[in-house]
């Protein structure tokens, strides 16, 4: 197999990024396009792993334990082992098209990547060995996936999620109220979760997923990330959006002064944000802590 290695770039840090996440150990790790990945000790000082084995846009992120895994384009799937400098391929199959979406792992050996085209891989010796599962026959994309004990929930496109109660073993397609596509899911607290997607629209269930309400957030612009830390949701989106709700209030709308599209977010604290998207990280509140 050819492995093309990420470029060693100056301006790195700045190029499109997709995803972020705590990372092993302390600090936060980004991935995106090209092969980036960044990270950080502290959110404010960046740099670039050394080894990354490919140079396809990276979309997701994860961890368990000690590990990291990451995907994206051309189904590619690495991982780390020392807090995400260097890094192993895993998966590639570049003649299938489809691209990881998401990646979630239950522990260091069992888990689930999803992704475009109704992909869904899952390992059970820490990613070693992929093998095909089913979520969806219909082939629609499976874009974010939450994991709540033996309840599963994967946001889709063109209205339909999908759950699972038996950690996975089985799915059932969900007819959501808003006919678009979601393309990410969070705790929304008190034993709630809430889908977000296109135009501005987001769908939250406190039942394990068995009705959905229709939430207003304000707004017709997409959403792409969110982040739930101590009875607040921070979601982000396209041209700068912030949107925040402590406790299951109202959505209160930000446009943060970049104008760029967010992908993702990861709270520093409970009052302070990292945010990836056009032009690499960015901070929420953009001057100094506390709520804005």
């Amino acid at each position: 197999m050819d492995i093309l290695y990420a470029e060693q770039l100056p301006l790195a840090t700045q190029s499109l990024l997709l995803d972020i996440t705590v990372r092993p150990g302390g600090g936060f790790i980004a991935v995106g396009e090209r092969g980036h990945v960044v990270f950080s000790e502290d959110g404010a000082d960046w740099k670039q792993a050394e080894v990354v084995p490919t140079r396809t846009t990276l979309t997701t992120i994860t961890y368990a334990g000690d590990r990291l895994w990451a995907g994206g384009h051309d189904t590619v799937i690495i991982t780390s082992g020392d807090g995400g400098n260097t890094w192993t391929l895993q998966y590639r199959d570049r003649e299938r098209q489809q691209a990881i979406m998401d990646i979630y792992f239950f522990d260091e050996d069992q888990g689930l990547a999803i992704g475009s085209y109704g992909l869904a891989l899952v390992t059970e010796d820490g990613g070693v060995n992929w093998d095909d599962s089913v979520v969806n026959e219909e082939d629609w994309h499976n874009n974010a996936v939450l994991v709540d004990g033996d309840l599963m929930l994967i946001a889709g496109e063109a209205g339909f999620s999908y759950r699972s109660q038996d950690g996975g073993l089985s799915w059932e397609t969900i007819e959501m109220p808003y006919p678009g596509s979601m393309f990410g899911i969070v705790e929304s607290g008190e034993g709630c979760v809430m889908v977000f997607g296109l135009r501005g629209n987001a769908q939250e269930s406190c039942d394990r997923g068995d009705t959905w309400e229709e939430l207003d957030t304000g707004t017709q612009l997409t959403i792409a990330g969110g982040v739930h830390v101590d009875g607040r949701t921070v979601l982000v989106g396209n041209s700068g959006l912030v949107l925040t709700r402590q406790d299951g209030g109202r959505f209160a709308a930000h446009i943060h002064s970049s104008g760029v599209d967010f992908a993702a977010v990861v709270a520093v604290s409970p009052d302070e944000f990292l945010l990836v998207g056009e032009d690499g990280i960015h901070r929420y509140p953009e001057t100094g802590g506390g709520k804005p």
